[in-house]
């Protein structure tokens, strides 16, 4: 039978090492993060280009975006082969963001088959929704922030229709996944 100092030893070191399995989840975030921007800041740059047919927008914003899910996808799977093991957290986690993943090409596609070429708001509902789910579970205040921040932005898009949704998304993904994928890849495993 172990003493009190090193139950509390072993459960702190379990609390630790789950922590420590989350730095790969901020790497998801930053890199979805920058992405976004990136990708908002070139469309909101040169239009014209992105615009430059009926479907190149629709192709520009599904086309990188699924290129960056497998890319997730595969970087995931080589972690988990490192790590050599998956907690119930890192399952749950994956879990919600395979739904996401999949909910948002289903949402592409009714958007493309109902002539909706621009589905932002739902989009930034889904993924508020998503990243404040993912907060409450990994009990990370940041990116609860962050979800409800991108959520209030969801709302405005809603009340100011003809606002840019460009500058929505730079703004809104910024700080509602960017910051806290930083946030949580520098926090310290013995906090």
């Amino acid at each position: 039978m172990k003493s009190k100092e090193e139950q509390i030893e072993v459960i702190s070191k379990v609390i630790n090492s789950t922590k420590e399995n989350l730095k790969p989840l901020s790497v998801n975030f930053i890199f979805w993060g920058s992405l976004i921007v990136v990708m908002s800041l070139i469309h909101y740059s040169i239009p014209h280009f992105i615009q430059y047919t009926e479907y190149s927008s629709l192709l520009f914003w599904t086309i990188l975006p699924v290129l960056g899910m497998i890319f997730t996808i595969v970087y995931n799977i080589k972690i988990r082969k490192v790590l050599g093991y998956e907690t119930y957290l890192n399952r749950v986690i994956k879990i919600i963001w395979g739904i996401f993943n999949l909910s948002w090409l289903v949402m592409v596609v009714m958007s493309l088959l109902n002539g909706i070429n621009n589905p932002v708001p739902e989009i930034l509902f889904l993924l508020s929704t998503t990243l404040i789910t993912t907060g409450i579970i990994i009990k990370f205040k940041p990116i609860v922030i962050g979800g409800i921040l991108l959520m209030l932005f969801t709302v405005y898009i809603n009340f100011n229709p003809n606002i840019n949704f460009l500058i929505v998304n730079i703004i809104g993904v910024s700080l509602g996944i960017l910051v806290p994928g930083i946030s949580l890849y520098f926090s310290k495993v013995n906090e």
